[in-house]
């Protein structure tokens, strides 16, 4: 027979939770959707080549209630995503860990800035930048065996790669900073990205 614990118990009698938590992930996807606001503003401003044509970069809010058993909402903009090409800047939020913005290329956009990033390594060092050593491009998690400190050292990693994620994260109380967050990491990789 399956019983429940007394602290099982007590949190399924406790609709005011679940209510909250409703409520959070609605003003957390507006933040989103603020965010997605000066990405764009910021994308007009800047000539970014893409080797995709510009009006495939739609990009779109996702939310999920299982990764790694936590809630998340995902804002992708800029992003095309296909079977073998992916231009995706990722703004993601992990309930109880953290805010992120990656920078996740694959395919004719990674074979298109590769050169540029491993030229520009340099603008990226001691700015609190990750970069993904995974076999999967689909974790999001800071443990070593997903991201590492980007150091010189990559320089050879980024060279030969089959995808690249470079990250940036932030703590759960910045929420209210996460569009200037996410606009400072994508400026930055814009500076990477530009001859």
């Amino acid at each position: 027979m399956i019983k429940l614990s007394i602290k099982e118990l007590a949190v399924i009698k406790n609709t005011d939770f679940l209510l909250t938590k409703k409520t959070v992930l609605i003003k957390i996807q507006k933040r989103l959707a603020e965010t997605r606001i000066v990405l764009n503003d910021e994308l007009v401003l800047n000539d970014l080549p893409f080797p995709l044509k510009r009006d495939q970069l739609k990009g779109k809010i996702s939310k999920g209630e299982n990764y790694r058993d936590l809630p998340w909402i995902v804002l992708d903009f800029p992003a095309f995503f296909s079977k073998e090409n992916i231009f995706a800047y990722r703004t993601f939020f992990w309930w109880g860990n953290f805010f992120s913005s990656t920078l996740h290329l694959q395919g004719i956009s990674l074979d298109y800035y590769r050169g540029l990033i491993t030229q520009n390594i340099s603008l990226l060092l001691n700015k609190g930048v990750f970069i993904c050593v995974n076999q999967s491009p689909w974790e999001y998690h800071y443990f070593p065996e997903n991201y590492v400190p980007l150091t010189p050292e990559h320089h050879d990693f980024i060279s030969s790669c089959r995808f690249l994620k470079l990250s940036v994260k932030t703590d759960i109380d910045q929420y209210e900073q996460i569009p200037e967050f996410s606009l400072h990491f994508f400026r930055l990789m814009l500076s990477a990205m530009l001859e």
